[in-house]
Parts: C-alpha cells; structure tokens; sequence
C-alpha cells in the first residue's frame, strides 16, 4: 500500500486556485448521519473550513492520497493545531485526585487557577467513504492515526509540547479504537462541545507506529 501525504498549504502554495482545490476536497464524504439532512463534521470541516482555517494559521490539514487502477484519490485527512488543552479550575476541582495528580505532573495553573498542558491537537481524522475510496480500501483509521503521528512527532521536535489529545463523540466503538491506540479517556470530565477528552503523552508516541 502506498500513501502520499500532502499539506494542504503546499497545495495552496503552488498557486492553484481556489476552485481547483475545493474540487478535490468535495471528492470527500463521510459515513451518512442517522438523520439524512445532517452531515459529520468531519465532511463540513474538509468542504467548508480547512482552506480558510489554513490562511488563517488556525490549523494544518493534512490530505492522504493513493492510487486505484492507476488514479490517485483522495484516501483520507487529519487536521493538527498547536493548541494547549485547558480545563477551567471549576472543572478539574471535579477530577479524582490520582488524575490530577497525573495531570498536574505534565501541565500546570495558570494565573486565572486554571489547568493548562502544553500539546497538540487532532482536530479531525476522516476516512474517505467515496464509491471510489471504499473500492479502494487502501486506508484505515488506524493508518491515519500513524501518520497524524508522525506529523505530530515532527512538530513536536521542533517546538515542544507534552501532550497529543482529541476530542471524540461518547461512542464506545469509537472510544474503544482511540484507547487501542494508546490514548487515554479524561474521566468525568467533557470538553466545552460536550465531547470526550482522549489523551496521549507525547514520549509514549512512537515513530513507529506509522507502520501500523
């Protein structure tokens, strides 16, 4: 299997246009919504964000391609943010004493008596479920997880951080396959979203696991 990894800032540095470019992320859909007049924010994110979150340097999208039948497609994405992950004092009062202490041994409080660790966040990770990209199947999500890791890793070296982290919806299938990919669910505790907080300290992130 072979799979190509293009910012999409490279490609709006080339000096393509706009136009161009969307085309190729609308070439991305999502699994559908159980009510068919919504869509995942994964798609919404891809279609109607990423570019503008680009110029803006609010995040960094990561676009997968492979080829089938000789034509490269687009197989997946995953979106990065150097972001500290911060919980209000209000809410980490609330926490199990051993997982503050754990928490407290990697981040700090800030002036304002919240809690703050230095880190990056996944902010999106999709598969494309394309007519193309299913008959495909060159990716899992555990291939863009490996090289989310490995993008992460290499910002990491250059500026630091403690902590790989996401939010995710509170689906156990789905917490299950972060947890088996070595993150960790902050327990009883929710994002302002209302998501789940799964966790990753950096020195546990091995290069290697981009060979998944």
């Amino acid at each position: 299997m072979s799979l190509e990894v293009v910012q999409l800032k490279d490609l709006l540095d080339t000096g393509r246009s706009k136009e161009e470019i969307q085309q190729i992320l609308l070439t991305f859909c999502s699994l559908p919504c159980s009510n068919p007049d919504d869509v995942h924010d994964v798609q919404f994110f891809l279609h109607n964000k990423a570019i503008e979150f680009e110029k803006m340097d609010i995040s960094r999208t990561f676009l997968v391609f492979s080829t089938y039948k000789n034509t490269p497609y687009l197989a997946g994405y995953y979106s990065l943010s150097n972001k500290p992950l911060v919980i209000s004092k209000k809410n980490f009062s609330k926490l199990s004493n051993s997982l503050k202490k754990s928490l407290m041994g990697i981040g700090h409080k800030t002036d304002a008596a919240n809690y703050e660790v230095k880190g990056f966040l996944l902010g999106q990770l999709g598969k494309n479920y394309s007519e193309q990209a299913l008959a495909a199947n060159m990716v899992s999500g555990a291939d863009l997880i490996a090289l989310a890791n490995e993008s992460m890793y290499q910002a990491y070296r250059t500026v630091g951080g403690r902590i790989f982290y996401l939010e995710c919806e509170d689906v156990q299938p789905l917490k299950d396959f972060y947890i088996k990919l070595g993150f960790r669910e902050i327990l009883n505790y929710r994002s302002d979203s209302g998501y789940c907080i799964f966790v990753q300290r950096i020195e546990n992130v091995s290069k290697a696991s981009a060979a998944i």
